[in-house]
């Protein structure tokens, strides 16, 4: 197994598949760091795997990700307390229901689900080529079939539809995941993106109430199988489904667009750095 003895940041990890990617992830001797949006969760959480698992390594951190700032100052931490950083997993994930704004004035939905991630990723690859054989790991979802992608109008409140703005938010971060492991041919870091399925979570029930998803633990299987298997140890690239490689949509391997958006969004970005 890959794990052993690494260090792993968690992202959105005091809940759902986060919480118990961590809790797998601890029992296979990584250091896990868990991240959440407050202190409170974040504790509880470290609490609730050590009682579990009594010799769990586990490191808390909060962030709150609808701040590009708090974002990069939450890199920035990690990179000075955890240098031997070895995986980073992006599970991260909110669902507006109405239009909101971040902070910083961005759609919420693509703030929190890719901004926000797509700094912290960029901010931490020193960190991760520094330890490599590394891996990047991102939660998407089967939903990042867009048709098009007006990236133009990604903020836009006119006609907001919060499953759409998801859809979008998770398209962008497949697409972040193919043109970084694009960039990353030869570096020893791979980046990699899986749909969970439909899983019973808090999220799950707040975009569709009367939906009844699969298990947490069974959500969380491809998120551990990528961050443990040597299986995918030289696999870069790829979107998984059932822990296994298969063909994300069409518009996902549009080359142009995805370094539009990589572009656009590094100008969105660019003030936090």
């Amino acid at each position: 197994m890959f794990t052993g003895g690494k260090t792993i940041l968690i992202t959105g990890s005091t809940d759902g598949i986060g919480k118990e990617t961590a809790k797998a992830l601890t029992v296979q001797g990584a250091r896990v760091l868990i991240h959440g949006r407050n202190r409170k969760r974040v504790d509880e959480t470290i609490r609730e795997i050590q009682s579990e698992s009594p010799r769990a390594a586990l490191e808390g951190y909060v962030a709150d990700f609808s701040s590009l700032q708090a974002a990069k100052t939450f890199a920035e931490e990690v990179k000075t307390k955890e240098p031997a950083l070895q995986i980073l997993i992006n599970n991260v994930g909110t669902y507006a229901l109405e239009f909101q704004v971040s902070q910083d004035g961005y759609e919420l939905t693509f703030a929190v689900n890719h901004l926000a991630p797509f700094l912290l990723t960029l901010a931490l690859l020193p960190v991760l080529q520094h330890n490599s054989p590394a891996r990047i790991i991102t939660v998407v979802s089967s939903g990042h079939n867009v048709r098009d992608l007006e990236i133009s109008k990604i903020h836009d409140p006119a006609g907001y539809h919060a499953w759409t703005a998801y859809k979008i938010s998770k398209l962008a971060n497949t697409l972040m995941t193919y043109e970084l492991a694009e960039r990353l041919v030869g570096s020893g870091v791979t980046a990699n993106c899986l749909h969970p399925g439909a899983v019973d979570t808090k999220m799950l029930h707040n975009a569709f109430p009367e939906t009844h998803g699969i298990s947490i633990a069974e959500g969380a299987k491809s998120s551990i199988y990528l961050a443990l298997s040597e299986e995918v140890t030289a696999m870069s690239g790829a979107y998984f489904e059932d822990c296994k490689p298969v063909q994300s949509a069409p518009i996902t391997y549009d080359k142009e667009l995805r370094k539009k958006l990589w572009e656009q969004c590094e100008l969105w970005i660019e003030f936090a750095k």
